[in-house]
């Protein structure tokens, strides 16, 4: 039963799992609540559980010191901390104990921990997916740093693609030569690797959602080069994205074995600068003091950039960054959208409107960071900017989406999230083929559309009907209704 995350609290500690214990006065509380919510038992299990998890959230909200409510939430984020320990786990199992053990300490102070959560960001039905999305990433995100500072192991968190992305050609080819990998092998990897940089870069998407296509173009990319590479006869031959996709993984597994140094556990002490060792675990405290101070930075940090650019006093000004950052437009397809403004306007509009921008960011650095910033500074705040817009836009689509009818959003989760053939969708749905590519047709239309729209009220700009903005929204609608549909 999904509410039992409510009332059941670790009983022991196992080497791969909790064994788990029923703490009576937590569950009499949340029988009384399903009494009182759903008393004729009408409700489904998921909209119960949903109803009974915005309601304790509600009471949290405004009885922060209740003991019981507290407890209820500790044993809610207790179970979300296994479920994350349980998937970084999974390249080496040795670590779900010690990863548990960091999280536990987040859960301890549940108020805290939902202390930045927009409680009205989602509506009804989606508010506790939310919930559950923005707890499981924070535990993450709280608990990796903590763990590859204590220990010393740099790779957990990140997957064989994400860590042959951030490996230098240095380290490729050190990890490979580690493994074993023969000479011919080293440089087929190390070329492959090099295509897979320059593919990366070239379209500003995160490894981890890259598709087959891409990797058919790194692939395509590597072909185009394979000449070079001084190999045997028949070591040679063309290969596909499933192949290269499988080389950059090998990759990510022996960057992995290079980088992480043995460890059984936190409990294992290692060399101190005085006379006695002492266990990694007693760290942990003032290491959970600094990361809140921390967050509470990132935080402030992010409210300055929504407030400096929300406040900029020219529509084209936000029109201009929402288009490069948003949609990522070249300045010549911007141009376009401006009625025909010649690539140098909009070049030398966008290079002051930059560097206002930076000059503010880089003076809210000094002030509250006491930081000197870096020349690498310009990089880091355009990834700020493109962040930025993207949340926009993925907001754009939760309000979308969630306007769309029961229907349209299961055929659209069958066809994103499951995979399934229009024909498989008509076996479920008791339509033909041809009437469900039909109807997803019409739904991503729709869904693009309000999209269209939706931007175009935000910046205040009427986008040519077949131009590059117009264009991108359309491959925008494709590549986000897989993500945002996850929380649904």
């Amino acid at each position: 039963m999904p509410l039992e995350c409510f009332y059941t609290l670790p009983d022991r500690l196992e080497e791969h799992r909790i064994i788990w214990r029923i703490e009576p006065r937590l569950r009499d509380r949340i029988n009384e609540l399903c009494q009182k919510i759903d008393p004729l038992a009408e409700l489904d299990e998921k909209i119960l559980t949903s109803r009974i998890a915005r309601y304790l959230f509600e009471m949290l909200q405004q009885h922060p010191e209740h003991e019981l409510l507290q407890s209820h939430w500790i044993a809610f984020l207790e179970r979300r901390c296994e479920k994350v320990a349980t998937r970084l786990a999974h390249f080496n199992p040795s670590y779900f104990r010690d990863l548990v053990l960091i999280g536990a300490e987040l859960a301890n102070h549940p108020v805290n921990f939902f202390e930045n959560f927009d409680s009205q960001r989602s509506q009804f039905e989606y508010w506790y997916p939310t919930l559950k999305r923005f707890v499981d990433a924070k535990i993450k995100y709280l608990i990796i740093p903590k763990f590859r500072e204590l220990t010393g192991i740099d790779t957990l968190g990140r997957t064989p693609l994400g860590l042959a992305a951030r490996s230098t050609r240095k380290q490729v080819k050190e990890a490979l030569h580690y493994l074993g990998y023969t000479q011919a092998e080293l440089s087929k990897y190390l070329l492959a690797w090099q295509c897979f940089q320059e593919i990366r870069h070239s379209i500003k998407l995160g490894v981890n959602q890259f598709k087959i296509e891409h990797f058919q173009n790194v692939a395509k990319r590597y072909c185009e080069f394979r000449d070079q590479l001084a190999l045997p006869e028949g070591h040679n031959r063309d290969i596909n994205g499933e192949e290269i996709k499988t080389w950059l993984e090998n990759i990510g597994i022996a960057i992995r074995k290079l980088l992480d140094p043995p460890l059984d556990s936190l409990d294992t002490s290692l060399p101190a600068t005085t006379d006695e060792n002492t266990s990694l675990l007693e760290n942990i405290p003032g290491q959970l003091k600094e990361d809140e101070e921390m967050q509470q930075t990132v935080v402030a940090f992010r409210d300055f950039i929504a407030h400096l650019l929300e406040g900029l006093p020219e529509t084209q000004e936000k029109q201009l960054l929402f288009l490069r950052y948003g949609l990522e437009l070249k300045q010549s397809q911007m141009g376009k959208e401006f009625r025909g403004q010649a690539q140098y306007q909009i070049s030398r509009l966008l290079q002051r409107l930059n560097q206002r921008i930076l000059t503010q960011i880089l003076n809210w650095v000094k002030q509250h960071l006491e930081l000197e910033p870096s020349s690498e500074c310009l990089k880091e705040i355009e990834v700020v900017l493109y962040q930025y817009y993207s949340d926009q836009i993925d907001v754009f689509f939760e309000k979308t989406i969630q306007v769309l009818g029961t229907q349209s959003r299961e055929v659209l989760k069958l066809f994103y999230i499951f995979q399934l053939k229009p024909s498989g969708i008509g076996t479920r749905l008791h339509k033909s083929e041809a009437e469900v590519k039909e109807l997803l047709e019409v739904i991503k239309q729709w869904v693009c559309s309000s999209i269209t729209e939706k931007i175009k009220a935000e910046i205040q700009l009427e986008l040519q009907s077949q131009g590059a903005a117009q264009k991108r929204i359309t491959t925008v609608t494709e590549t986000r209704l897989e993500t945002i549909l996850q929380l649904y």
